[in-house]
């Protein structure tokens, strides 16, 4: 067993034909389970295999976590997912770090935010978008976002915010102190957040009223200008003033020269 919680347990396992590491994810049957109905399935079905094998569609990210198999027993659902080795959460790697090297922030950063938008361009809202849900190969820093548990299908009306599911911690202020919130400013305010715990080796916001009503306050004073000015603009208050995925993509922190080609090395970078 590599991990446990409310919703189950999930271990690491082995696939007998091929040799190949696999996790396999035990979701307990309970009387809150979410369900959505998904072209190409006429039942509903449970929250993560649904939004999993709209990932699965073609072309596929390499930054999200794929699904082999699922099956339903009659007091759990089974999932058997891709298993990278050898990998962390990116939560501990952040803890064994301290604060990253901007360089090593930004190859972390730029897949993050093409895993979130490759969810919105397949129909997804991931919805829980922190540290502890991407795996982190240690030999190249590649990045994949799992656990879908929380997401809901993308709907341009927003969603309830009542209804919030994610990370406290990550949660942006308008669904604390409007109606509803969206998708995509939802998600960008979440990378925001994450981007923050890596340079500063802490969390921007402790809190509800401190998300909002606090200020961004750096803790790094070494961090660049165009780094700062991306954090600042993804924490922005207004949900309708932050950028899009795309916007952030093309920020010069993101496209930054230093950048680099860290997937034909092979080797780790500094931090």
């Amino acid at each position: 067993m590599i991990g446990s919680g409310g919703f189950g347990r999930v271990f690491k396992g082995t696939r007998k034909f091929d040799g190949k590491k696999v996790a396999i994810k035990e979701i307990n049957k309970i009387d809150n389970n979410r369900y959505l109905v998904i072209p190409g399935h006429p039942e509903p079905l449970v929250t993560e295999v649904a939004l999993l094998l709209l990932m699965r569609q073609e072309p596929r990210s390499p930054y999200i976590i794929q699904l082999y198999e699922w099956f339903e027993h009659p007091e759990k659902f089974t999932l058997v997912m891709e298993y990278p080795e050898p990998c962390e959460s990116l939560l501990d790697f952040i803890r064994r770090n301290s604060t990253l090297h901007e360089t090593t922030a930004r190859v972390i950063m730029r897949q993050a935010v093409l895993a979130v938008q490759h969810c919105i361009e397949r129909g997804v809202f991931h919805n829980d978008v922190h540290a502890d849900n991407f795996l982190l190969m240690k030999n190249n820093l590649e990045v994949k976002l799992i656990d879908f548990g929380c997401g809901q299908l993308l709907s341009s009306d927003g969603y309830e915010s009542s209804k919030y599911l994610g990370l406290p911690d990550s949660c942006p202020p308008e669904a604390y102190t409007g109606p509803r919130f969206h998708a995509i400013p939802t998600n960008v305010w979440s990378l925001g957040v994450l981007l923050y715990e890596m340079v500063n080796a802490c969390s921007p916001f402790f809190g509800r009223t401190d998300i909002t009503q606090g200020e961004v306050i750096f803790e790094n004073s070494n961090l660049s200008k165009e780094c700062r000015d991306l954090i600042i603009q993804c924490l922005t208050k207004d949900p309708n003033k932050r950028p899009t995925l795309e916007q952030m993509l093309q920020h010069e922190w993101i496209r930054n020269d230093l950048l680099v080609d860290w997937r034909s090395s092979g080797d780790s970078l500094a931090w």
